[in-house]
């Protein structure tokens, strides 16, 4: 394929795209495709947005040189770029799982921070920005199997009251914990361990009125940070 016209025709034929959806896809007129597709258009001006519509190269289009599906895009990285740029903060506190909560210094500061691409926050949190989300660990395993030791746990950190039952990250006599908190007929809040081996307990309405909500559960991932 030795000229954009062929090029630009071997996508379309390929993806089942006629002439007329890829004009409506970038905002120009259908005869403006036409005249890339007769060769008539060498350089049009929307050779970029072609590409994006098209998931193609644009290097691949323009000239042909190498392959014409883009290089993949990881969904997370270390360090920001132009393909993330949507920043989570690991913070440093580990939510205890277990029964007795862990004593934790003062909440938080930041071990890390992971970016994200906009096809990452989209498909793995199910969002449309990173606001008010930050990552936490769980050293315990009475979260297993919704979360296990050491995976990053993913919070929303607006969210500081208790609404809905769910799993939420809590202060609690000057302790930690990550449970599932369910509201009960009597007005007593049960914690619950996902885990059976670990007993749920019950908090009063009188006692959790001195509970600080950190945040609530949105979704929990094993990224292996060696890897970014």
């Amino acid at each position: 394929m030795d000229t954009l016209a062929q090029r630009l025709k071997y996508l379309l034929d390929t993806q089942g795209v006629s002439q007329n959806a890829l004009a409506k896809m970038i905002g120009v007129t259908q005869a403006s495709i036409g005249k890339i597709i007769r060769g008539e258009t060498l350089e049009p001006k929307k050779i970029f947005e072609i590409a994006t519509a098209l998931n193609a190269d644009l290097e691949w289009l323009k000239t042909g040189q190498g392959n014409y599906e883009p290089e993949p895009i990881s969904p997370v990285s270390s360090e920001p770029d132009e393909n993330h740029t949507y920043r989570i903060d690991q913070l440093d506190v580990q939510a205890a799982a277990n029964l007795d909560g862990m004593i934790n210094p003062d909440f938080p500061d930041i071990i890390r921070s992971i970016w994200f691409s906009d096809d990452g926050v989209r498909k793995m949190l199910n969002r449309h920005n990173t606001q008010g989300i930050s990552i936490i660990q769980v050293p315990t395993d009475s979260m297993v199997p919704t979360i296990y030791p050491k995976d990053l746990v993913f919070i929303d950190t607006r969210i500081k009251t208790f609404s809905t039952d769910g799993i939420y990250v809590f202060l609690l006599n000057d302790r930690l914990y990550i449970k599932r908190l369910q509201m009960l007929p009597t007005g007593v809040i049960q914690a619950t361990s996902d885990n059976k081996n670990y007993q749920p307990f019950e908090i009063t309405e009188e006692l959790f009125d001195t509970a600080l909500i950190v945040g609530k559960f949105i979704q929990v991932m094993s990224i292996d940070m060696r890897d970014l």
